[in-house]
């Protein structure tokens, strides 16, 4: 994947995608997948906004079963099922547990009743899936005893008994947004990440492109094309805002913060739910560390200004400590901070309703055709929302019935497989130099079947099969593969999006030193540009102080 301004400025696309967070890489692997000729650009990396902050699970839709809307339940059933189809290394079932107790919504006959009809209604959700390790077993209702077993940071006083149900697990979000990319790519798409679209450009009435800016050089040029999908997350409402009143359709919904925090190890084998302030937060295990969330707090400010204080994040772990007493969470356990902002219905501050549907904005509907916004709410269900844009894309271009979508089955680059299990014991039959069989097994699960593309790193240059560093596993072939081949033009880009490296907290000063190395070594860097790698990424992890 190579970042080519001169095709993005020379070549009249039938799609421009703005914005390469997650809902923009669906939509762009749609279109390319049906034929368009597709440009994407992100004025960050990519995945590195509001894609970046997640708890890595995806949903069944339980909570629609509160509002009795099956549905909205069919839908994050069929979306939860395609996403372990096409991506089954990244994809694992993950169990939940919670407590039940006296209180009559949240009591064992309550929640009997209510799982009982979601697996009803999720009776066919490993249907079409041939790999068993894929499956998601039905709930269950069990003891107290076992409940304080399996959950063991909420408090016993009340508990009565628990109900277990399984989601899926992403091993890492950000190589699922990267996959959907690199499939794009490979389909013939044309992205680059630091490339800002700073308006919409117009001729008799009709979107046809974007004036862009290069982030990292400040040049400015035109990017054509015939239809634009405005996919910016938290800024697609303020790239609207120069179109007139009436071509922008109903006003954007506004937004809230989400916040979930990466800690120290403290569950283990499952997501354990605890109540604060009357609503549900998770401590879900992921690697060695614990994900909790999630925070909703409404938001008045810019994007560009998102920020998180001392007082929200004590505010959150206070939330933490009444939902999980046993866990014992102070702040010296938080290892990273995610926020992202999300479109809600309404909100005051704690008190936040979220958008509980994505939107699909045809501006041609308006007046003003050539442009489709997106205004995403849900990871889950993101690859449907973005069949629908790609839908209102041809019926831009003039199609009458658009061509079928085929996402929902197609794997997507390194998840062509039938057997996780099987594909790995495969891979571990192989005797690679310098590398152990549990760096063998980590780069397998991350890369899928093109892991074999990044040992040949370590092949060619023996000292790159080295770990980065004392605590860090990740070896000098995967920073040097994502400099070359995954666009990592920075050096946060290697080590927090492409990598697991510094993906659950600070991989250590000796790791960031040397990835540093490996990043100049590919682009050419000097000592103030590393210099100045280094620091970015070091700020990043910083806990905030006020």
């Amino acid at each position: 994947m190579t970042r080519d301004l001169r095709r993005l400025a020379d070549t009249k696309f039938d799609l421009i995608v703005v914005g390469a967070g997650f809902y923009g890489v669906t939509v762009a692997w749609d279109a390319a997948q049906r034929g368009l000729a597709v440009a994407i650009i992100d004025q960050d990396d990519f995945g590195a906004a509001t894609s970046f902050n997640n708890l890595k699970t995806l949903h069944g839709g339980l909570r629609s079963l509160q509002s009795l809307n099956f549905k909205q339940m069919r839908l994050f059933i069929r979306e939860r099922r395609a996403l372990a189809r096409i991506l089954p290394h990244l994809v694992r079932p993950l169990p939940f547990v919670v407590g039940t107790t006296r209180n009559p919504k949240r009591s064992s006959l309550l929640m009997r009743v209510a799982f009982a009809i979601n697996d009803a209604v999720a009776r066919d959700r490993n249907e079409g899936l041939a790999d068993p390790g894929s499956h998601l077993p039905g709930s269950e209702i069990i003891s107290r005893e076992e409940a304080l077993r399996l959950n063991p940071v909420i408090s016993p006083d009340g508990v009565t008994g628990g109900a277990v149900w399984y989601d899926y697990q992403m091993i890492s979000t950000d190589r699922v947004t990267l996959s959907f990319l690199l499939s794009a790519v490979d389909a013939g798409a044309t992205a680059a990440n630091y490339v800002k679209a700073n308006r919409f450009i117009r001729e008799a009435n009709r979107v046809v492109g974007v004036r862009a800016e290069d982030s990292l050089t400040g040049n400015t040029f035109d990017i054509r094309g015939s239809v634009v999908v405005n996919c910016a997350g938290p800024w697609a409402a303020s790239m609207l805002t120069d179109l007139p009143q009436a071509a922008q359709g109903a006003p954007p919904p506004r937004l809230s913060r989400a916040m979930n925090l990466v800690t120290r190890k403290v569950v283990n084998s499952h997501a354990c739910g605890g109540v604060a302030g009357g609503r549900y937060l998770f401590m879900v295990p992921w690697r060695e560390v614990s994900m909790l969330g999630t925070s909703h707090d409404a938001y008045d400010g810019s994007p560009d200004q998102l920020k998180v204080s001392r007082w929200d994040l004590e505010a959150f772990l206070k939330d933490a400590r009444e939902a999980f007493p046993h866990a014992g969470l102070t702040t010296s356990d938080v290892r990273l901070i995610h926020r992202g902002l999300l479109p809600m219905v309404s909100g005051d501050g704690h008190d936040v309703r979220l958008l509980k549907e994505s939107q699909v904005v045809d501006h041609a509907r308006h007046g003003l055709p050539g442009l489709v916004s997106v205004f995403g709410v849900r990871y889950t269900t993101a690859r449907h929302t973005a069949e629908q844009a790609v839908d209102a894309v041809f019926r831009s271009l003039g199609h009458a019935k658009p061509p079928p979508c085929r996402t929902a089955e197609t794997p997507l680059l390194g998840g062509s497989m039938n057997h996780v299990d099987n594909f790995l014991k495969a891979v571990l039959l192989r005797d690679v130099a310098g590398i152990g069989t549990d760096t063998l097994r980590r780069i397998a699960s991350t890369y899928g079947t093109g892991y074999d593309q990044v040992l040949q790193n370590a092949r060619d240059v023996p000292a790159l099969a080295r770990p980065l560093g004392r605590s860090c596993e990740v070896l000098g072939a995967e920073i040097l593969y994502a400099a070359q081949r995954e666009m990592a033009l920075k050096l946060g880009d290697a080590v927090i999006r492409r990598t697991e490296a510094g993906a659950a907290g600070h991989p250590g000063t000796d790791a960031l030193e040397r990835a540093a190395a490996i990043m100049a070594r590919a682009h050419a860097w000097d000592e103030w540009r590393i210099r100045n790698e280094v620091a970015e990424v070091e700020a990043f992890y910083r806990l905030p102080r006020d």
